[in-house]
């Protein structure tokens, strides 16, 4: 009982925190491509996974993607044509921003930073009359 006080004790001072750094405009919004993956979107090792088999590598054991995706260019002398391929077919489905992605876009934040290949984010903050840049 005593770790699960402490616990929402944490949560309800980080709230009350977050919520003071938003209304003095110091919040920013981070979104990985975790967000996107409940619209229908893959991760990194799900979108490098066919990439890594044909490179005899275990994505699942790799902990640079980014080292591995370079890896893959490399050994085929600069082309990366199946990488390019693997984006398109990745990203460019029909989806819709998920609640999330609504929610975030909603809030009275400024700055949104995010790594990942699709739209969604940047669709939600231009529905909710935000700049993109």
């Amino acid at each position: 009982m005593k770790i699960l006080m402490t616990y929402n004790h944490k949560i309800r001072d980080f709230i009350k925190d977050f919520v003071e750094e938003i209304h003095e405009s110091n919040a920013a919004i981070f979104a990985g491509a975790g967000l996107s993956i409940p619209a229908g979107y893959v991760n990194w090792k799900e979108l490098l996974r066919d990439i890594a088999k044909g490179l005899r590598l275990d994505v699942d054991r790799e902990t640079n993607l980014i080292e591995l995706a370079q890896y893959h260019v490399n050994e085929n002398y600069g082309n990366r044509d199946r990488i390019n391929k693997t984006l398109i077919k990745n990203f460019t489905r029909n989806v819709e921003s998920t609640k999330n992605h609504k929610i975030l876009a909603q809030l009275p934040i400024k700055t949104y930073w995010t790594t990942n290949y699709d739209h969604l984010i940047e669709e939600s903050l231009k529905a909710y009359k935000k700049i993109v840049m």
